[in-house]
């Protein structure tokens, strides 16, 4: 994890797609289940702990299904967790209250799942530091290339053993082809098989 982890924090620029001091990194894969909720969650703790800055775990499909359009709602729906400065943006139904309605400050309801959750990042942006978008597989969703140009870097998450090499480049193509900031690959789920001759030594 810890090269991996330098291999991020050096592939990326902060704050280089929008203002704010916030780098955004969407974790993507090419198929179903290849740990891409764990890979992002994994590094989203180890930043939190090593950077000490303020790092949110969000998930796209919930990042286009809430509505934070004032910053003050934040911390309604993002949920402080128990490693410090770690946040995870967590879906919350609540109404506006009387001195809400009054200022004027309204739900997106007419924009479209995309804008919403392109708002709601741009808000979220102000807030943190550090934001790992959690995106389904570009099998189940293309969530992952229309977001990559809002985000500062993707990273491609491969189950090994499992993905192909022509599904991999697939994916990396995808990216690429939606000007996203490829990162490069997390290979997850790597097996070390301890060789016959060192186990029958133990």
């Amino acid at each position: 994890m810890n090269s991996y982890l330098q291999l991020f924090l050096s592939g990326i620029q902060s704050g280089t797609k929008n203002p704010g001091k916030c780098t955004v990194v969407a974790f993507t894969s090419s198929l179903p289940q290849e740990g891409v909720s764990y890979v992002t969650q994994s590094f989203a703790v180890e930043m939190a702990r090593r950077t000490r800055k303020r790092t949110a775990i969000v998930d796209v499909n919930t990042l286009q299904q809430v509505d934070i359009f004032h910053f003050s709602h934040i911390t309604k729906y993002c949920l402080k967790t128990d490693v410090p400065n770690l946040y995870v943006l967590q879906p919350e139904e609540e109404y506006l209250s009387e001195e809400e309605s009054e200022q004027g400050l309204q739900p997106l309801t007419e924009n479209s799942e995309l804008d919403r959750g392109l708002s709601n990042l741009q808000t979220l942006r102000y807030s943190f530091e550090f934001i790992l978008l959690d995106c389904p597989s570009l099998k189940d969703s293309g969530d992952a290339a229309l977001f990559a140009p809002a985000a500062d870097g993707v990273v491609v998450v491969v189950e090994a053993d499992r993905t192909r090499k022509e599904q991999v480049r697939s994916t990396l193509n995808t990216i690429e082809m939606a000007e996203g900031n490829l990162l490069g690959c997390v290979l997850n789920k790597r097996q070390y098989p301890i060789p016959e001759w060192l186990y029958q030594r133990l």
